[in-house]
């Protein structure tokens, strides 16, 4: 699923969006083996994974039919936390976090979105989220990336209320 994934990122057009299909069903039927029961762990990060070739097929899908699989990723997203608590696993829920505002981020931009300031403001709070656990010093990357998004949503929802 991993390397349909990554092929069908850098691969366009309809050949793409085939590789990232197969990919979802490949992360689909892990998922009937790795399950939240018996592999909690393996399940959330298949959930995340799943999550992120949902987004990227949404983010390339136009209409209701893109609408949908980004909410699909959400969706994941949000059930990958189930396992990936703040307390239990610290780390991948930072990360969780940073992609459910990447993906709330896609949303908004998404051609079937009529008002995006509901998904930035849900994007920006994911990723303040995760500024809470990423630390400047031991985690330099993942604070620069996320500070980053932070200020890229924040200048959106500005421009957005005439705050900027």
């Amino acid at each position: 699923a991993i390397a349909l994934q990554t092929q069908g990122s850098r691969t366009g057009g309809s050949d793409g969006a085939a590789l990232l299909a197969e990919a979802v069903t490949a992360y689909r039927a892990a998922l009937r083996v790795y399950t939240e029961a018996a592999h909690p762990v393996q399940w959330a990060m298949t959930q995340n994974n799943l999550a992120i070739a949902l987004q990227t097929q949404g983010s390339r899908t136009g209409g209701s039919d893109g609408a949908a699989l980004l909410a699909e990723a959400v969706t994941a997203y949000r059930a990958a936390l189930r396992v990936r608590t703040e307390a239990a696993h610290p780390v991948d829920w930072a990360m969780t976090q940073e992609n459910l505002a990447i993906v709330e981020q896609a949303i908004a931009d998404h051609d079937s979105t009529s008002d995006p300031a509901p998904h930035l403001r849900a994007a920006l709070e994911h990723v303040t989220n995760a500024l809470t656990v990423y630390d400047p010093v031991h985690m330099p990357d993942h604070f620069r990336t996320a500070t980053k998004l932070r200020d890229r949503i924040q200048s959106r929802l500005d421009a957005l209320t005439g705050k900027g």
